[in-house]
């Protein structure tokens, strides 16, 4: 039984290379299959950071009047442009007008007794000198006058606050930006500092804020350092690029439940196709990588032994594993197992055998639609 054993291993082991030289031979023997390749180049390549972002307004207000009474009339129409400083309300103002005409009244008032106060100090002033007044009788007078010149003062406030009030009977817009709808209208009595008559969001310039991962802060704090890094948006549906803008904030604390930290980019928003609320694909540039060896993504394949691709040579696909650093869209950068100039595999690779015969062919060009419409009348 052991002879048996010995002469059976012995058997598979002599057999093993003749498989190998039939599955060579096969692969060999097996007309060529057509394929499509591509040339690694040496290509500045950038640097690269991708993540998911919200459109947050550079300012947002919710207006609310300082006083209260009955809304005349609205200034602006529902989601208009609105400057600083412009008219959006108009509050009944006759209650306040009164007020200010009542506490101007009692500041006339203080004034003529504080006249009459500081006249009779004056002449006590002259008697006591002459010694024909009591010391006791100077000192009242005296302190009457300095009492009145107080009370001059707080009738001066009430003045000032009356006509703080009727200046807030017109509300005017603290900011310039795009206003929500007239949450009040006309004919509704607005409680002071309780009722939000509308919304105003700046959109010029506006904020689009995302996160990264903590392990990112390094690197985006290094190339800040330098400069500010490139912020681009897209529609995450058409991939329709949106704006431009550059990175301004980095949050102070890192997530500790997600591990995330948030950061806000800039921009012009000058044509407004970034909106509050809205979400977008967001990248952030960090810098360019001179000289990298890309090749299209679909040459790479995923095997056991990690990433590897087919290399054409004199017709034949040589199967060779490759060191993938990362992608920049439909492009790898490709660290170590490839040279520049040598021809990849993009599209066959399955039906490909390592050593087979391989023919080249031209990549499929997209149809161009014919246009159909109709000539303009």
């Amino acid at each position: 039984m052991k002879i048996f054993c010995i002469l059976a291993c012995l058997a598979a082991v002599l057999a093993m290379p003749a498989c190998k030289r039939v599955s060579s031979q096969r692969a060999s023997d097996a007309p060529p299959v057509p394929v499509e390749v591509a040339t690694a180049e040496l290509r500045t390549m950038p640097i690269e950071m991708q993540a998911i972002g919200t459109v947050e307004p550079l300012a947002s207000v919710q207006l609310k009047s300082k006083v209260q009474g009955e809304i005349l009339r609205v200034h602006f129409a529902d989601g208009a442009e609105v400057r600083a400083g412009e008219p959006l309300f108009d509050i009944d103002a006759r209650p306040f007008e009164a007020a200010l005409k009542r506490a101007q009244a009692n500041l006339a008032m203080a004034r003529s007794t504080s006249a009459n106060a500081s006249e009779q100090a004056d002449r006590y002033t002259t008697l006591i000198k002459r010694g024909v007044a009591s010391k006791e009788q100077f000192s009242q007078f005296l302190s009457t006058a300095e009492t009145q010149k107080s009370v001059i003062d707080a009738r001066q406030a009430d003045v000032d606050e009356a006509q703080l009030s009727l200046n807030w009977a017109q509300v005017r817009a603290p900011i310039s930006g795009r206003a929500g709808s007239a949450i009040l209208k006309a004919g509704n009595i607005v409680n002071a500092n309780t009722d939000v008559l509308t919304v105003i969001n700046q959109v010029q310039p506006i904020y689009v804020a995302f996160s990264l991962h903590e392990g990112s802060l390094a690197d985006v704090r290094q190339w800040m350092a330098k400069s500010k890094p490139v912020v681009s948006v897209r529609d995450p549906d058409t991939g329709r690029l949106l704006g431009t803008g550059e990175l301004t904030f980095i949050d102070n604390t890192v997530d500790r439940v997600s591990g995330m930290i948030a950061f806000k980019a800039t921009f012009p928003n000058e044509d407004k196709s970034l909106w509050p609320g809205q979400f977008v694909d967001v990248t952030v540039k960090l810098a360019e990588e001179p000289d990298a060896l890309v090749v299209p993504t679909t040459a790479i394949m995923e095997g056991q032994q990690g990433p590897q691709v087919f290399v054409v040579s004199d017709n034949t696909a040589n199967l060779r594993k490759v060191q993938v650093s990362r992608t920049v869209g439909d492009q790898a950068i490709v660290k170590q197992g490839l040279n520049a100039g040598e021809l990849v595999i993009t599209s066959g690779q399955l039906r490909v055998s390592p050593g087979g015969k391989v023919t080249v062919s031209e990549p499929a060009k997209p149809k161009v639609a014919e246009n159909t419409a109709s000539p303009e009348q």
